[in-house]
């Protein structure tokens, strides 16, 4: 097991903050995000004075800084991914940090506007080689119950972070005026901004240092396997990343409900300064006071809404969640641009970051979870690219909207509706959000009912055939030799069948008579010479031969399997364990079940020494490995945990037989119901 936390615990729903925060890697890694976040926003404020400061026209200087800000992102974003999936993410965090502190700190010697939107678009490239290498990196520091606040965590930080990061370039001032009479900080009389860029460079290399502390092994990503001569082609893993995302919906869902939304959300951004001028009228300082306290008002929803992500998760499916997020700030969106006074548009305007934080924080989760590692990194870059398209296209498709469609008032007996370019194009933003949430939400809908038929792949079988979706539920039970598989499968089947489901208790090695007679062969102690790809072989044969006596037609007659150790168990003891690989054992158990996997793993977890203290009677061919043979198993079962979120449910094996068993039913209750 793979932990930094203070106490070798096994696995539990821990989610609390005080309790993530005792996990030192985590809270190192928390620590690395605000400060980095600090660090960015103390950068884009101080570069956007800068830049102002050295131009004759400041609004095209500092809209050149932020496009060169964009650009990055849609050419590069997709190969960052690839990095972050290919190479140690360690070295990729802090290579990129250390750039960054020396471009940042450049800035105050460049007087070029095109080298200053170079060192622009340098840091976007640096901070999108970081962001997916931090992304994909942070599951293997929590147990999967604690990701969603750990993401909460760490997106409040980064947008916490903005108010005080304009604060900082302000308050740099009075020292910049003080360490300017020094010869040493002479740049400073000119220019007293450059204190800030320096600030800025101090955080990112606290944020250096801090990431090179961590364990390598948590920071690695999984290596894809492929043949000597196939060398590396950063074309084929980035295809690789998108077709992943494109043909899971459990992926593709979150991630183009980001892109819509941020589509949709882009109108606010582009329009906004219009839309409060327009209603506040007066003074130019009156309009942009109007402006900062609405962007306050949306900071402060978006810090609650992922505040407070994590409570309506524990009430709500989280995949509800997202879509309910978008169509709330969507919704909001609409009522604030119908709005013609600044009072009630405040209120309003809290309900948009509200939706927006909510939604963001689950879609980030949901991404963690069902990503496996070696595709962590590209998902994430994928995301993140196609965020900034959507941010392109918005920013400069709204108003173009807005001028085309021009400025009109509708006029009706007593009533007269202002019908304002930019009031049309901020609904038409809003409704754009409102159908990505339902989009996302009938999504969702149809995956699920694909996943319920998922396990039939194998069985030549279509969702509706022979009477509509199938109920059946396949449930594999795995863990360290002594976990409690047996007698927890023996609870679990007088439960279920005392609620009058039709169960099948079978077994691996084992379950039909020409299993069982490989099972003999598989642990009999006197076969100690077997030869690893042998014992893969034989394991792959009986369980072909299993499914297709045992399985298999429980399954097609609707019945509940609880099945002691399946293809994980394979994945485990001679993927990781005898060093066979886990990419071919699992092809080859995929080629011997025709891809029949379980709909639910239940991973008994277990200090492997305690189990082997459990065992009773002869030793088997397996038990009679020793330690580090099971220790090794162990690790591997919370690796494929991590690598297979969406498979795996951890359970604590160590504690009251009783209690063990209320955890198994808590855990497969949500797949009964949808086998239901």
């Amino acid at each position: 097991m793979t932990t930094d936390s203070t106490t070798d615990q096994p696995p539990r729903a821990r989610s609390s903050v005080l309790s993530l925060l005792r996990r030192r890697y985590f809270r190192r890694l928390w620590a690395v995000t605000s400060v980095s976040s600090l660090g960015d926003w103390v950068g884009v404020f101080a570069l956007t004075i800068y830049v102002a400061q050295l131009s004759g026209r400041p609004e095209f200087a500092v809209g050149g800084v932020l496009l060169f800000r964009v650009i990055p992102g849609l050419l590069i974003g997709p190969f960052a991914g690839v990095l972050a999936d290919r190479f140690d993410r360690r070295r990729l965090m802090v290579s990129a940090d250390v750039t960054r502190a020396l471009l940042i700190a450049s800035i105050p010697w460049i007087h070029n506007l095109w080298g200053l939107y170079a060192v622009s678009a340098g840091l976007e490239v640096l901070q999108l080689i970081w962001a997916p290498a931090k992304d994909a990196a942070l599951p293997n520091l929590v147990e999967r119950e604690e990701l969603l606040t750990a993401n909460q965590l760490s997106l409040v930080s980064t947008y916490a972070t903005f108010p005080l990061g304009g604060a900082i370039v302000s308050l740099l001032a009075i020292p910049a005026a003080y360490l300017a009479r020094v010869d040493f900080f002479s740049v400073l009389r000119e220019q007293p901004i450059a204190l800030a860029f320096f600030f800025d460079a101090a955080t990112f290399l606290f944020s250096a240092l801090m990431v090179a502390s961590f364990p390598s092994a948590q920071m690695r990503a999984t290596r894809v396997h492929t043949t000597a001569t196939a060398g590396w082609n950063p074309l084929r893993d980035l295809a690789e990343g998108i077709r992943f995302v494109g043909r899971n919906p459990a992926i593709r869902t979150p991630v183009f409900g980001a892109w819509i939304a941020f589509t949709g959300g882009s109108a606010i951004v582009s329009l906004g300064p219009i839309f409060v001028d327009h209603i506040v009228g007066g003074s130019q300082a009156a309009s942009q006071a109007a402006w900062g306290v609405l962007i306050v008002s949306v900071g402060i929803g978006l810090v609650f809404g992922m505040a407070v992500a994590g409570f309506i998760a524990r009430h709500v499916d989280r995949e509800r969640v997202f879509p309910m997020g978008l169509v709330v700030s969507g919704a909001a969106a609409i009522v604030t641009a119908s709005m013609t006074s600044i009072k009630p548009v405040l209120p309003v305007v809290v309900v948009i970051g509200f939706g927006a934080g909510v939604a963001w924080v689950t879609i980030f989760t949901l991404l963690q979870e069902r990503t496996e590692d070696r595709l962590r990194g590209r998902t994430f870059a994928t995301l993140q690219s196609g965020i900034q398209l959507s941010l392109f296209i918005g920013l400069g498709g709204w108003p173009l909207l807005a001028g085309a469609f021009g400025n009109h008032t509708l006029t009706t007996e007593g009533y007269s509706i202002d019908l304002a370019g930019f009031r049309v194009a901020i609904w038409a933003g809003g409704l754009f959000m409102v159908y990505s949430g339902f989009a996302a939400a009938r999504t969702i809908r149809v995956a699920r009912g694909l996943r319920r038929s998922a396990r039939f792949r194998g069985l030549g079988l279509r969702a509706g055939l022979a009477g509509g979706a199938r109920r059946g539920l396949f449930i594999a039970f795995e863990g360290v030799e002594g976990a409690g598989k047996s007698t927890q499968m023996r609870k679990l089947q007088e439960w279920l069948r005392a609620n009058g489901h039709d169960v099948v208790v079978t077994r691996e090695p084992g379950g039909t008579p020409i299993a069982e007679r490989v099972r003999h062969i598989l642990l009999d102690p006197g076969n100690r010479e077997m030869d690893a790809k042998t014992e893969a072989l034989l394991y792959a044969a009986g369980r072909a031969q299993h499914v297709a006596d045992t399985i298999r037609p429980a399954l097609e007659r609707d019945a509940i399997v609880l099945c002691d150790r399946y293809v994980d168990s394979s994945l485990a003891y001679q993927g990781f364990a005898r060093g066979l690989g886990e990419a071919d054992v699992l092809n080859l158990s995929a080629w011997a079940t025709d891809e029949l996997l379980p709909d639910v793993v239940v991973l008994l977890h277990l200090d492997p020494e305690a189990g082997l203290a459990r065992t009773a009677g002869d030793p088997d061919r397996i038990e009679q490995e020793d330690v580090s043979f099971h220790r090794t198993v162990g690790e591997a079962y919370l690796k494929l945990a991590r690598q297979y979120p969406s498979r795996f449910t951890i359970v604590d094996a160590s504690g009251d037989l009783d209690a063990v068993q209320q955890q198994i039913r808590t855990a497969i209750l949500p797949f009964l119901r949808e086998s239901a």
